[in-house]
């Protein structure tokens, strides 16, 4: 059998520190300091280098006295880490190899080597693009295994559509980070932690009610989280911005419609099964046999207009576009768009009432006029393609 491979050296820097944590620790046996008292008087700390632990454990098993065996216990009574836990065994078995005896207990009292509470998540997440899809990263820090990165891909429509748990080191998160920070349509911007939790269960909710399974690595998640939760209202913008603040001010809702000339409103479009019949109706209005008077004509496709607004819209719809303005009004103040977040929350605030046809919701009404002109164009593009492809040419 092959020997067994030595463990490498330790790093200068990293043997200095062991050594120092070590002397600590045996000056404090040596003035009868009780083994669960030990840790918290040394300068050891979990979170200030978690890669000391085992190195730790492993040169304890130096120190011959019943205090160190009292002390490992003790460690391994707080710990699951299975890598932790071997060692601590191992260093056991070459005390009691070198003659130490101890009484195999633990104190009453709470340990000094108790885990760290875990790190507060950090969240990003981007603006939703037309369809209601947006970019979701939640990442954690977890002792002695790095970070913990969840990237998903979450819909309104459809719930969790992509979905990954990742281990990054900082240094790589950061630069893995940095690609969808620096997107300059659709960039990851910061948000809390347990909001954007928040929005990948709401995407749970929807996958389960759509009889979609769960991504792999969910439960993983969902334990990884558990303790994290977010009592705050949502959507997150009425954190930053009261309702009060964009309610009922004319100025603000009628600046909305302008929204659509920036991202990510420019590339917002209803889908042609939601208002394709209305630009047939308009084509077949304006290709009309019928003679009508101009005014007459442009009272028919604005009745189609109309009547297109209270079918395309009702409630659940209506309040799905809400939720995108708010979601995206919080997106557009961290990126110093204050008066665009306050024009977009006005259009939300006021998706609280059904749409009037008399008075529409200006945002609403533009992206009505927007998605069927975009209809109507498309469909003459196809027409004259057609034409020219019947020119026969000499």
């Amino acid at each position: 059998m092959g020997k067994k491979e030595k463990e490498p050296p330790l790093d200068p820097a990293v043997e200095d520190r062991l050594d120092q944590i070590l002397n600590e620790i045996t000056t404090a046996q040596g003035l009868g300091v009780p083994p669960h008292e030990i840790l918290k008087q040394t300068s050891f700390d979990l979170q200030e280098n978690p890669s000391l632990v085992i190195p730790l454990i492993d040169a304890m098993a130096g120190m011959r006295s019943p205090d160190t065996a009292q002390l490992l216990l003790e460690m391994m009574g707080e710990t699951r880490e299975k890598k932790v836990i071997k060692a601590i065994k191992r260093s056991l078995y070459r005390l009691r190899q070198k003659g130490a005896k101890w009484e195999e207990k633990t104190t009453d009292t709470k340990p000094a080597f108790a885990p760290p509470k875990p790190a507060e998540p950090e969240g990003y997440l981007s603006a939703i693009d037309s369809s209601g899809s947006r970019i979701l990263i939640l990442a954690r820090s977890v002792p002695m295994r790095g970070l913990m990165v969840v990237f998903g891909i979450v819909s309104d429509r459809e719930g969790i559509q992509q979905f990954t748990v990742s281990r990054f080191n900082k240094k790589d998160f950061r630069e893995f980070l940095k690609g969808f920070s620096s997107s300059a349509d659709f960039p990851a911007i910061e948000a809390p932690g347990p909001y954007c939790l928040h929005l990948l269960k709401e995407a749970e909710v929807l996958s389960k009610s759509l009889a979609k399974a769960l991504p792999q690595g969910y439960r993983e998640v969902e334990r990884g989280f558990s303790d994290v939760t977010w009592d705050e209202p949502a959507p997150l913008i009425y954190q930053f911005i009261k309702e009060d603040e964009v309610k009922d001010l004319p100025h603000l809702l009628k600046d909305s419609a302008r929204l659509h000339e920036i991202m990510p409103f420019s590339t917002w479009h209803l889908e042609e099964q939601e208002v394709g019949k209305y630009a047939a109706q308009i084509t077949e209005a304006e290709q009309s046999r019928i003679v009508l008077r101009p005014d007459q004509k442009e009272a028919r496709i604005d009745a189609i207009y109309r009547d297109a607004l209270g079918e395309v819209f009702p409630d659940e719809t209506r309040l799905l576009w809400k939720r995108r303005l708010e979601e995206t009004a919080y997106v557009l103040l961290k990126t110093g768009k204050d008066d665009e977040a306050k024009a977009a929350l006005s259009a939300a605030v006021n998706l609280k009432n059904p749409l009037s046809s008399i008075e529409p919701n200006p945002f609403i009404w533009d992206l009505l006029l927007k998605s069927i002109e975009i209809l109507l164009e498309t469909d003459q593009e196809t027409e004259e393609e057609k034409k020219t492809s019947l020119i026969i040419t000499p």
